[in-house]
C-alpha cells in the first residue's frame, strides 16, 4: 500500500519525537520540494497533529489529541495496516465490529475505535456512557482459538488482566482492581469495561470469533448523575500510545487465555474476595460474601445460610459494593 507524502512525514517526525527536523531533510529525503513540505505539515496540523516550527530548526511533532489510524500504525509498527478503523463517532463499536464480521472473513485481529459512541453497551445490553475526547472505546475482532474447546468464564478474566497490566504501566500510581467479571475499578469506581461475545457458526455449532469491546474513562471528569458517584477517571494519557499498546498486547496474547497465570492475576486484583456482594441473576437479587474465583472463572459466594453457591460469568449482571 502506497503511503502519502503526509504519512511519510509525520512517521519521521514520530521515530524522533523530541528532535527537531529540517524542511531541506525532509525535502531531500522523499524527493519532494520544500513547499511540499510545508504542505504536507499544514494537511497534518489540520488533522489534529502538534507540529512546532522553529526557523533554522525546523519541525517537531509534539502530540495529537484526537485519535489517528496513522500515529496508532506508527506505534503498533503497521501490524494493523488494513485491519484498523477509527472513526470520530460511531453507534458503537461493538456494533459496528459485528457489523463488519457479517460481510467479511476475518483471519487476524481486526480493531475498530471510536473517538465518541452514540449508543455504547455493555453487559445484557446495558448503555455504556462514551462522551467524546476524554474515553477510549474499541472493539477487536479475534479470530477464535482454533485448537481447543472455548471456555467463555475465563476470556473476559484474563482480557481484564492484560487491560490491567497495560494500564499499571501508563499509571503506575494507581492501584487497578478487578471487579468480577467484567468490569476494571479505581478506588472503588469504574474506570473500564469489558464486553466479550463469541460469534458461533450456526452450521457448525462452532465459535468463529471474538468480539471484544472496551471502554475506558481517562481524563472523563462530568458523569451523568446516575453515574456520578459510581465512575470515575484515570489520568491525561496519549490515546494514541495507550490504545497501540492495549490492542497489541490483547492481539499477541489473547490465543492463550486460559493460562491459568491470568486467573491467578485476577484472584490477585479482585476487589469483591471476602466482601458483601449483591448478585443480579435472572432478574432475581441474591446476597452472600464472595468466597472463591474458580478455575473457569465462575464464582462462588457463601449465602445468608451458610450455603455455598457458584456462578457462572454469564449469569450475573452486577455486584453491588457495600461501603
Amino acid at each position: 500500500m502506497a503511503h502519502s507524502t503526509a504519512q511519510k512525514i509525520l512517521w519521521q517526525l514520530l521515530s524522533a519525537p523530541d528532535s527537531w527536523i529540517s524542511g531541506n531533510d525532509l525535502a531531500k529525503r522523499f524527493n519532494i520540494s520544500r513547499e511540499s513540505v510545508w504542505k504536507a505539515i499544514n494537511g497534518l496540523r489540520k488533522s489534529g497533529n502538534n507540529i512546532e516550527s522553529r526557523r533554522n530548526l525546523g519541525y517537531r511533532f509534539t502530540g495529537n489529541s484526537r485519535l489517528s489510524a496513522d500515529i496508532i500504525d506508527f506505534y503498533t509498527h503497521n501490524h494493523f495496516t488494513n485491519r484498523l478503523y477509527v472513526e470520530d463517532q460511531v453507534s458503537s463499536t461493538q456494533s459496528v465490529a459485528k457489523a463488519f464480521l457479517s460481510h467479511h472473513l476475518v483471519s487476524a485481529p481486526t480493531v475498530f475505535i471510536a473517538d465518541y459512541q452514540i449508543a455504547g453497551y455493555g453487559r445484557q445490553g446495558r448503555s455504556f456512557y462514551s462522551p467524546a475526547a476524554t474515553g477510549l472505546y474499541f472493539s477487536m475482532i479475534l479470530p477464535s482459538p482454533t485448537d481447543k474447546p472455548l471456555q467463555a468464564g475465563l476470556m473476559t478474566t484474563t482480557f481484564a488482566v492484560l487491560i490491567g497490566e497495560v494500564l499499571k504501566q501508563f499509571f503506575p500510581a494507581q492501584d487497578f482492581r478487578y471487579k468480577w467479571v467484567n468490569d476494571i475499578y479505581l478506588n472503588h469506581k469504574k474506570v473500564g469495561g469489558i464486553l466479550t461475545e463469541a460469534v458461533v457458526d450456526l452450521e457448525s455449532r462452532t465459535t468463529t470469533s471474538l468480539v471484544v469491546g472496551i471502554g475506558l474513562n481517562i481524563t472523563t471528569k462530568e458523569f451523568p448523575l446516575d453515574l456520578k458517584d459510581k465512575a470515575t477517571g484515570i489520568a491525561p494519557a496519549d490515546r494514541n500510545l495507550l490504545v497501540s499498546r492495549l490492542i497489541e498486547t490483547i492481539a499477541n496474547n489473547y490465543s492463550d487465555y486460559d493460562n491459568p497465570q491470568y486467573l491467578e492475576q485476577y484472584r490477585q486484583g479482585s476487589m469483591i474476595l471476602g466482601q458483601k456482594v449483591d448478585l443480579l441473576v435472572n432478574g432475581e437479587a441474591i446476597a452472600g460474601i464472595a468466597k472463591k474465583i474458580e478455575n473457569d472463572g465462575a464464582l462462588t459466594i457463601r449465602l445468608a445460610d451458610g450455603k455455598t453457591k457458584t456462578f457462572n460469568s454469564g449469569e450475573v449482571v452486577k455486584v453491588n459494593f457495600e461501603k
